[in-house]
């Protein structure tokens, strides 16, 4: 694909803004349709398809290259070692709130053992290919690439040029989750949010957020099940 004629920075501002506000809105629609009408199975499926075909159709009108914004296969190979680094940052705090601070979750005395939910195989598929691929390359590959063409000034963390981008995504992120069903809790996941930016940027590609979204997801499934919730 070639790129086309450049924008102004406020025409940047003003589609971003437009996208996001759309799938807010859809996404919305479609949970509340879901539950006046009974199909919550195919919930996650349908709201994985808008985050895709909304930058899909934004990209190609605008004739952006997918690869710009990080949107294109990579050996996951080398991001590992970065993704095992993280996993064993903000994992084990979320143990140790869990065993900390009971009330928060709802326990009263939290005890944990191993419990694999039944079938959880397509579960476990689903949180990579349903969960984790569209949300990515919406808020990581779409967002925060446009977001980083917005605000261009940077600084170096761990060898990554961060910009405005990442936290502003990671927010948006964040109220998405929260607009669902407006739980606090569901602004938590702003945290994570700026893992999965980091590494994308730090990698620019989405592979490697992918497979962390998706294990960060499985991790709280199985935590979850093993406290009984």
């Amino acid at each position: 694909m070639t790129e086309s004629t450049p924008i102004s920075v406020a025409s940047m501002k003003m589609e971003t803004a437009i996208v996001v506000s759309v799938q807010f809105l859809l996404v919305i629609a479609l949970v509340q349709a879901a539950n006046a009408m009974g199909f919550e199975g195919a919930l996650s499926a349908l709201i994985g398809a808008l985050f895709i075909f909304l930058p899909v159709i934004v990209l190609d009108r605008r004739g952006k290259p997918y690869e710009r914004y990080g949107m294109k296969f990579q050996s996951p190979l080398p991001d590992f070692p970065m993704i095992f680094m993280l996993a064993a940052i903000t994992w084990p705090p979320i143990v140790a709130a869990v065993f900390l601070f009971p009330e928060m979750w709802q326990l009263q005395l939290p005890n944990w053992t191993l419990n694999v939910p039944a079938g959880y195989v397509s579960t476990f598929v689903a949180h990579f290919l349903v969960v984790a691929l569209p949300e990515e390359f919406f808020f990581r590959g779409y967002l925060l690439g446009r977001l980083d063409d917005i605000f261009t000034g940077r600084i170096t963390i761990l060898g990554a040029k961060i910009g405005h981008g990442l936290w502003i995504s990671s927010l948006v992120f964040a109220v998405g989750h929260f607009s669902v069903d407006f739980h606090a809790s569901r602004l938590l996941v702003f945290f994570p949010a700026l893992a999965f930016g980091y590494l994308k940027i730090k990698r620019n590609s989405i592979i490697a957020p992918i497979i962390f979204h998706g294990l960060c997801n499985v991790f709280m499934d199985i935590f979850r099940s093993g406290l009984g919730l």
